[in-house]
Order: structure tokens, then C-alpha cells, then sequence
């Protein structure tokens, strides 16, 4: 039965992840060739992943496959539908959304090639330095399902399906960990699904949310591989890598570093077999992710101006961090301003912050809670609560100390692991940047969960996991009230001005949200 449940959980989270990369590599490869995006790239890409999903049931399940075949899709299918639906019924009213992120799909929809075309630079196209030299994955992803629909809103719900993806796909990696526990796995693994950052980046164009969860699925799989490798989980965890390096430059440091993590995990405990396929696995992955389906920007962004990361680093490169970073930051190491801005009174992103203001740790304003409208928390961007969560953590592994070190010590590992991938980026203060650092608390508490004979440190635990619950639930809510009223206060006007031209409609916004 457990096994069962956490089997079909698996087939629906890889459904998922792989149709999105299906949807990536499909439309890159066909780049190199000439072919520019066209609503063929979706169908092709459904069926490369109903191919794969045919096969993965049939191993899976080799007595009832076309049954389990059929309720991967179908769940998948019902879930991509409603998020759909959501995703087309609100305006994205970021600005970097709006400024590059739509405008790089519309180029995209309307035949540019960015492998072969002129640069948008040289056709004079605005915002173009981000367009033509950032990461384009979720923008190359977002076109393949805007060809078909026509509808450019509903591609945002690619961060819907990949925060499914992340929430099965991490169930299925707690349930194996923790067999016959259902419901604390489905529990644990919703909340480590919603990341703040996700949630109040899903109706917008925003890459960090996806990049959130694609790091959640790198950690499940990284899991389910050391538990009970298969050439299905290595297959998919090679897409997985592949598509997170396409989906924002730091991605590549922090993927890097777990990964490194999964190899020194499999190194520990000798199961040098499997070791030896995913250096080769994850290695070959990196380089097709970067160097082929990623040569624009990678390789030719090394080639004009000397380094794959321009324009943030090489040759005129510029600085995205530093007229948001608060003044007091400037003389403090990654570490304080980190802590200063974990323990700070949630504030939105500006050029004009002098100092952060600590908080009591557990409160929270009305006026922290209206931040989080906008996809661009910068002060406290894990939740008006985090900080709260933060010291029973510290506590928890206090007391674990106290009860096993040797245990205590694996987890630390992990936690090391975690950290660093995310203190790696001299921007760790700024919650959205380093996505990573939601995970911290889950390895912590089941930590806490594995002293089944403790009942206080268990209980500190769930008194942990009831605080993020709540942290999430006043973020969502305030999210998605705000969203709401700023849609139906934008629509209103429109209903009566139909002669406002799509375009038209876009520069009001962008003169609106500036």
C-alpha cells in the first residue's frame, strides 16, 4: 500500500517536471536547427513525456501499468487545467515581469530565434540587455504553451505545475523516509512545496519561485536516487538539472552544490557504483544544459564580453543588488545581514533604505502582511514569521546535540550543504535570491521527528511545522486578497475601453506599477 501511494505520487510529480522540460528541450534543439517556437513544440513535447511516463508505469507497476499510466496523466491533466484557468484569470503586475519577461515571450511567439536572429539590442528592442543575455528557460517554456493558447497570462502556470511537481515529488521522497506516515509527508512535503517566494511569485513572471521548486525537485530525486536508483529517476534528474541551469544564472552555483552534496552522500556510505553513473550523469547534463541548449545566452554571452554571465558579471557588467541594498549592510559580512533581514520587519523592495528594524520574533503588522502583494519582497521574503522559526530550529538542534550527536551530525551535513549553495550568492539577505533556505527548517524538524522516544523535542517540532503552516497560510492570503483587488480594480476600466490595443494596455501598466 505504501508503496503504491508513493509510487503514483512519483509518477505525477515526474509527469509534470518532465513536460516542462520536454517543453524546453524540444523548442531549444529545434533553435540550433533553425526552427523558431510554434504550437507543433507543445505536442511534441506531450507526447516525449507520455512516452516516458508509458515506460516508467510499466516498471513501477508491471501488472497495472495502463491504470497508473492513465492516473499520472489524468491527475496531471485536471491539475495543469485548473492552475490554467487561475493563471489566465490575473494580470502579472510585476514590473520585471511586464519590462522583459513578457516582451522576451512575445519575441519569442512572433519567430525570433536567439540562436541565429540579431540580438533585440540591435533591433532596438526595449529592456533588451536582460532579454537577449539572461536565462531563458521559463521564457522559452512559457512561449511553447502561449503559441497554442494565444493567451499570455496563462503561461505563468508553469509555477503552479512545478510547485506540484516539487509538492509530489517530495512526498514521495518523505514517504519513503518515512513509510506508513501519510499524512505527516503530505504535511511536510505541501509546506516545503509552498515557498513564500513561489507563492507570491505565481502570478507573475518571476523566475525565482520556479527556481524554488526545481531545487525542491532536485533534493527529492537526490533522495528517492540514494534510496532506490533506477535509469527513470537518473533520466529525470538529468532533465531536472538541465532545466534549472536555464532558469537563472546563480541556479548553476546552487544546483552545483547540491549536487555535490548527493556525491559526497553516496561517496560516504560506499555505493561508489551509483556514484559513478551520476558524476557522469549529472556532469553530461550541466554541460548539454549550458553549452548546447543554453549557447544563447552561455556561450555567446562568453564570446562578446568574456564571461556566460553577463550582464552580471564580464565585461560592463552591472550591479542588480546594490541600490536595493540597505545602507547598514554595506559594512556587515553575508552572515549579519542575513540574520538582519531574517529578524526584520518585513519590508518591499527600494533604493531608498537606510537601516533594517528587528522585530520580536513571532509578530507581525498588518503593513509586513501587505508586502507580501508583490513579488519582490526584499527585507524578511521568507514570511513575516521566519524569523520565529529560525530559533526553534536552533533550539531543536540544540537539544538533538544533547540526545545523538553522531545523527545529529548527518544532518548537519545537510544543513552545510543547503547553506552554502545559498551563502555562495553575496545577495543571501534578499529571500528571493537564495530560495534554498526554505528547506533548512524541514531537514531540522525531521530531525526532531526521528526521537520517537523524546516527546519534548518532537513536540517542538510540530510546534515548528504549525508555525510555518501559519506563516504560509498569512502569506497566501495576503498574496492572493491583493492580487485580487488590484486585478478587478485594473479590470474595470478596461471593460469599458475595449478599443485598448493588447500593446497599449501593456505600456499603461508598466507606466502604472513603475
Amino acid at each position: 500500500m505504501n508503496d503504491r501511494i508513493k509510487n503514483t505520487s512519483l509518477l505525477i510529480g515526474i509527469t509534470m517536471l518532465v513536460f516542462t522540460a520536454a517543453a524546453f528541450v524540444v523548442a531549444s534543439l529545434l533553435f540550433l536547427v533553425g526552427v523558431p517556437i510554434t504550437a507543433v513544440h507543445l505536442f511534441i513535447a506531450l507526447a516525449a513525456t507520455a512516452v516516458f511516463i508509458w515506460f516508467m508505469a510499466k516498471a513501477y507497476f508491471p501488472e497495472r501499468y495502463p491504470f497508473y499510466f492513465g492516473i499520472s496523466f489524468l491527475a496531471s491533466a485536471v491539475l495543469f487545467g485548473i492552475f490554467l484557468m487561475v493563471s489566465g484569470h490575473f494580470y502579472d503586475l510585476s514590473y520585471d515581469g511586464q519590462a522583459y519577461h513578457q516582451e522576451g515571450i512575445l519575441r519569442l511567439a512572433a519567430g525570433w530565434n536567439p540562436v541565429y536572429d540579431k540580438s533585440l539590442g540591435d533591433q532596438g528592442a526595449p529592456y533588451a540587455i536582460w532579454i537577449d543575455h539572461y536565462a531563458r528557460g521559463n521564457e522559452i517554456v512559457a512561449t511553447v504553451l502561449y503559441a497554442v493558447t494565444g493567451k499570455i497570462e496563462m503561461s505563468k502556470v508553469f509555477n503552479f505545475v512545478l510547485m506540484l511537481s516539487s509538492f509530489f515529488l517530495s512526498f514521495a521522497a518523505l514517504a519513503a523516509v518515512l513509510p506508513k506516515k501519510w499524512g505527516r509527508c503530505a504535511i511536510l512535503a505541501l509546506l516545503v512545496a509552498c515557498n513564500p517566494i513561489s507563492i507570491y511569485q505565481s502570478l507573475s513572471f518571476y523566475v525565482d519561485g520556479q527556481l524554488s521548486s526545481l531545487l525542491v525537485c532536485l533534493v527529492a530525486l537526490g533522495v528517492l536516487l540514494y534510496l532506490q536508483a533506477n535509469k527513470y529517476l537518473i533520466a529525470t534528474i538529468s532533465l531536472c538539472i538541465i532545466v534549472t541551469v536555464n532558469n537563472k544564472f546563480t541556479a548553476i552555483g546552487y544546483a552545483g552544490v547540491l549536487c555535490i552534496g548527493l556525491v559526497l552522500a553516496l561517496y560516504i556510505t560506499q555505493k561508489y557504483d551509483l556514484l559513478k553513473k551520476l558524476i557522469i550523469v549529472m556532469a553530461a547534463s550541466a554541460i548539454v544544459g549550458t553549452v548546447i541548449l543554453g549557447l544563447n545566452p552561455y556561450v555567446t554571452n562568453t564570446m562578446k564580453f568574456g564571461n556566460p554571465f553577463y550582464p552580471l558579471a564580464g565585461n560592463g557588467s552591472k550591479d542588480v543588488v546594490a541600490a536595493f541594498t540597505p545602507t547598514s549592510f554595506l559594512t556587515m559580512s553575508r552572515l549579519d545581514q542575513a540574520i538582519h533581514s531574517y529578524f526584520a520587519v518585513t519590508e518591499p523592495n527600494t533604493t531608498d533604505r537606510d537601516v533594517t528594524k528587528l522585530k520580536t520574533p513571532f509578530t507581525f503588522s498588518s503593513a509586513e502582511l501587505e508586502t507580501f502583494g508583490t513579488p519582490d519582497t526584499a527585507i524578511g521574503g521568507f514570511g513575516p514569521l521566519f524569523s520565529g522559526v529560525i530559533i526553534l530550529s536552533l533550539l531543536i538542534l540544540a537539544m538533538a546535540f544533547l540526545f545523538n550527536i553522531p545523527r545529529t551530525f548527518v544532518v548537519l551535513g545537510m544543513l552545510c550543504i543547503l547553506i552554502v549553495s545559498a551563502f555562495i550568492n553575496y545577495a543571501a539577505w534578499w529571500a528571493r535570491y537564495v530560495p534554498q533556505l526554505w528547506m533548512v527548517p524541514f531537514v531540522i524538524a525531521l530531525l526532531g521527528f526521528s526521537f520517537k522516544e523524546r516527546k519534548v523535542i518532537r513536540g517542538l517540532s510540530w510546534l515548528m511545522v504549525a508555525v510555518l503552516f501559519v506563516n504560509v497560510s498569512l502569506v497566501s492570503f495576503s498574496y492572493f486578497s491583493l492580487q485580487s483587488q488590484w486585478n478587478e480594480n485594473l479590470k474595470k476600466p478596461a471593460e469599458s475601453t475595449q478599443a485598448i490595443s493588447a500593446a497599449g494596455y501593456r505600456v499603461l501598466l508598466l507606466c502604472v506599477f513603475q
